[in-house]
């Protein structure tokens, strides 16, 4: 018998595509490069990507607003492709169309200036509850060597967001704010005011 066949029974949390704590969710692989060609890396993995960007290629967003990256980027995400709630489902269609490629990934994971990432995005239907992953989603993204990153937004009883940052985030924003109001050191809350 196999280690994942013994371990199945003693497992709390079977899949549920109604996943009662989640509002949304989405997997997305993401892959930057300075010098990136979005059409280069479909080639390479023979996957048509749900988004990409060309560096220096003007963009108008949502708003209005034009926008040129600085970087290239190709993108798969799970949103419109997974009809669950179950982050493990969206991760089993991406690592489904991923992992037959292995070798392509890992042949753009050694290009000189490429980065790569699964980002799931998980919010809170409540408040509360999180996302679960079983071993082998977590085997089969360390076998194509992506790290994986969470952000995970909740919302309160106010239906208000709550929202939360990955921690590469954090730091654009505290650069950004520094270059704005110059890099004054932090004073702790005993000594304001004093």
């Amino acid at each position: 018998m196999s280690p994942t066949r013994r371990l199945l029974p003693s497992r709390r949390t079977p899949y549920d595509d109604r996943y009662p704590t989640c509002e949304r969710v989405l997997a997305k692989l993401r892959i930057y490069g300075v010098d990136l060609d979005p059409a280069t890396v479909t080639e390479q993995l023979q996957i048509e990507p749900t988004e990409s960007q060309k560096k220096g290629e003007v963009r108008t967003n949502s708003l209005g607003r034009q926008r040129s990256p600085k970087i290239g980027g190709w993108f798969l995400s799970s949103e419109d492709k997974v009809a669950s709630k179950d982050l493990r489902r969206h991760l089993d269609w991406l690592l489904q169309l991923l992992t037959p490629r292995a070798d392509a990934i890992c042949a753009l994971q050694d290009t000189e200036g490429i980065t790569m990432m699964v980002d799931c995005i998980w919010w809170s239907a409540h408040g509360d509850g999180g996302p679960t992953l079983w071993p082998e989603q977590m085997r089969a993204l360390a076998d194509l060597n992506l790290e994986c990153s969470f952000d995970i937004s909740f919302f309160g009883e106010d239906d208000e967001p709550h929202y939360t940052i990955s921690k590469e985030t954090a730091e654009q924003l505290n650069r950004a704010l520094r270059k704005r109001i110059g890099s004054r050191p932090r004073q702790s809350g005993r000594n304001r005011g004093k």
